[in-house]
């Protein structure tokens, strides 16, 4: 239940994604402007690569922790399939990390860090500035994601262990 959920909260997501390209775009497009002003064409195309490379890292970044996240998904998925009264709690706990980690991604994958240019002669610190961000909403998300496996192998752990109890009390 929890997997169809987050699938169609993704795909309602797809246009809120298309819009934030667009918008990244047009920031792109004043950037380039802005740009194209300075002085320092050295300077100027440094911020545009920088620029460029924050939001691909960012989008990286993102698209692999949902493949984990939807690896994670499907482990569970096969986990209580076996038998869904073993450690059924433990799984209704890692689905709902794996949804809390899942939208947390979501959110992030349509942030922009485009910099925001102040003059010519800050274009450093203002690139600094959305880089320490990124890195800043990486590292919380990518806790998150940690978080989330460790319930996942906690929970698969508690599967486990009932399933050595029952076997073993069984054959003796």
């Amino acid at each position: 239940e929890d997997t169809t959920i987050s699938t169609t909260t993704l795909r309602e997501k797809v246009p809120e994604r298309v819009d934030m390209k667009e918008k990244v775009a047009s920031k792109e497009a004043d950037l380039k402007i802005r740009l194209d002003t300075f002085k320092d064409k050295k300077k100027a195309t440094a911020a545009a690569r920088i620029n460029t490379n924050l939001n691909k890292i960012n989008q990286n970044q993102t698209d692999q922790m949902s493949k984990h996240l939807d690896k994670m998904s499907s482990i569970l998925d096969r986990l209580e399939e076996k038998d869904p009264t073993l450690a059924k709690e433990a799984i209704a706990e890692a689905k709902a990390a794996i949804a809390s980690a899942s939208a947390a991604v979501a959110a992030q994958a349509v942030k922009d860090y485009t910099i925001q240019v102040t003059s010519e002669g800050k274009i450093r610190t203002d690139a600094k500035k959305q880089r320490e961000a990124l890195h800043s909403d990486l590292k919380t998300l990518k806790e998150l994601v940690i978080d989330a496996k460790k319930v996942v192998s906690d929970a698969i752990r508690a599967a486990k262990s009932e399933v050595k109890e029952g076997t073993g009390s069984g054959q003796q």
